[in-house]
């Protein structure tokens, strides 16, 4: 009777085990992400928008956000002196990300490229072999940022779209030799990837109730083997 008692206790157990598994490994994330195109900088105030989180889908527990920057530069260089040079171009700047008014992110990405033309070539083309057009240099950066306080959810939680102010500006600067003509102009792109981490409404049992579901049902095998017992006992 006893060892009836354990068994069917032990079936109880083994079954809130597998439900309250089940509930606590069913959490869940989906992604939404916008970016501007490349712009003339120096711009603010661009809208990136995406869209909120659902909360008929489960309770948000948290979002991650990455924020991408890119700078590019376009150069127009023409060597106009009787020997082969080399050109040099810096381009820096700084890439904002804010919501509600509030920094999120701020972005700092440089990067410096050189050119080798020959000697000039009688043409004042910004092409042949003593000129381009060159779309570069290119630097580019990215951060990632997570967040789990309950008063900040909240701007991420309802209806319709979540609006991301973007924001950049640019500098450039050419070195090379005294024959040079070179001008640059900067764009700069910004993209941000919004992650939401939710537990979702649960299709099953909460670990309370299965507890109560396994007890019962020990009981009712208990109750099955009793009868059983009295029946041979007579």
């Amino acid at each position: 009777m006893t060892t009836t008692l354990f068994k069917s206790l032990g079936a109880a157990t083994t079954l809130v085990g597998i439900l309250a598994t089940a509930s606590s490994a069913n959490a869940a994330s989906l992604t939404s992400s916008a970016s501007s195109g490349l712009l003339s900088t120096d711009f603010a105030n661009v809208t990136l928008s995406v869209q909120k989180f659902d909360s008929s889908l489960g309770t948000l527990k948290g979002v991650t956000l990455k924020f991408d920057g890119q700078l590019q530069g376009v150069g127009r260089y023409e060597n106009t002196g009787p020997n082969a040079s080399s050109v040099t171009v810096n381009l820096t700047g700084q890439l904002g990300l804010d919501l509600g008014g509030q920094s999120l992110f701020s972005l700092n990405p440089q990067k410096a490229d050189t050119y080798n033309f020959a000697a000039f070539d009688g043409n004042m083309d910004f092409g042949g072999t003593s000129g381009s057009t060159i779309n570069g240099p290119t630097a580019q950066m990215s951060q990632t940022r997570s967040f789990t306080d309950a008063s900040f959810l909240q701007a991420f939680i309802g209806s319709g779209n979540l609006d991301f102010l973007l924001s950049a500006q640019a500098t450039s600067t050419v070195s090379g030799s005294g024959n040079i003509v070179a001008s640059v102009t900067t764009l700069a792109r910004g993209g941000v990837e919004v992650t939401y981490d939710y537990d979702p409404v649960q299709s099953v049992p909460e670990p309370s109730a299965a507890l109560g579901f396994g007890l019962v049902a020990g009981i009712g095998l208990l109750s099955q083997r009793k009868k059983s017992w009295i029946k041979s006992s007579n």
